[in-house]
């Protein structure tokens, strides 16, 4: 009976990852994508599925951090740090940008949209990303620093839509860029690990046409193994959240809106 059970769910997963996979790669093969993170280390305990999926995909990677993660004057270390994640989640160091502002610094409070659009703004006309992923109104942790990033991304698709410039915004062409959000999960889900793998497959199935997305961690190890470049952030606590986080093994992204993009050479 138990042989049962673990080849019906074997079969479930195998189904709803082949459907996953099979849909990131038709849809998104040759985009650009643009991660925007807080911290040092946002990258590898949360986003490191997604990172995972889109470069598999066939997707050029880009990560945004705002901050260097100066908050206990280990900015530099911690800066070195995700270029060696990085280079574990092959992101390459040329599409890594790693703010030093002083008005956006690591600490337990919001940051000002203003100052976050500044880098946004730059980065997004810089790249020109098809698809941009953060944080959602929850921040995963409700970390201010997170849910500030969410925000001022909500801020600056409206600013982009009415054709303002408080962010720096710029007209576009016809193409669009979807903007995805990291979805924060209930306190209960959010470690139950590869058990919530199941509860999000499921859902994400009942919800089908709702513009989200449920990726699967093509090897659960990698989280960890971007995790181990972040020496000084290795604690307990840390190293209990990559095993047992949801976020470890699977990525569920809500789509929350589109913003225009220039004409690109070659398009």
């Amino acid at each position: 009976m138990v042989s049962l059970v673990i080849g019906l769910l074997a079969i479930f997963f195998a189904w709803c990852f082949r459907h996953v996979r099979s849909h990131l790669a038709s849809s998104r093969a040759g985009q650009r994508a643009l991660l925007v993170v807080a911290h040092p280390d946002d990258e590898s305990l949360f986003f490191a599925s997604y990172i995972a999926n889109a470069a598999h995909a066939g997707m050029e990677v880009h990560i945004l951090c705002l901050s260097t993660g100066n908050a206990d004057g280990f900015g530099h270390i911690r800066v070195a740090e995700m270029r060696q994640a990085c280079a574990t989640l092959k992101v390459p160091m040329s599409r890594l940008i790693i703010a030093d502002d002083p008005k956006l610094q690591d600490g337990f409070h919001s940051w000002r949209a203003d100052d976050i659009c500044n880098h946004l703004a730059a980065a997004f006309k810089s790249i020109q990303p098809d698809e941009l992923v953060t944080f959602d109104s929850g921040g995963v942790s409700g970390h201010p620093n997170h849910t500030s990033i969410y925000h001022a991304v909500r801020r600056f698709i409206t600013e982009m839509r009415a054709g303002g410039d408080s962010c720096h915004s710029s007209g576009g062409g016809g193409n669009r860029c979807r903007v995805y959000t990291l979805v924060t999960h209930p306190l209960l889900l959010k470690f139950t690990g590869p058990l919530g793998v199941l509860v999000l497959l499921v859902a994400s199935r009942l919800a089908s046409g709702s513009g989200g997305v449920v990726l699967l961690a093509r090897d659960p190890s990698l989280s960890f193994r971007a995790m181990i470049c972040h020496w000084s952030q290795l604690v307990w606590y840390r190293l209990l959240f990559v095993l047992f986080s949801t976020y470890t093994y699977v990525n569920q992204l809500h789509l929350i809106g589109d913003l225009p993009l220039e004409n690109r050479i070659g398009q």
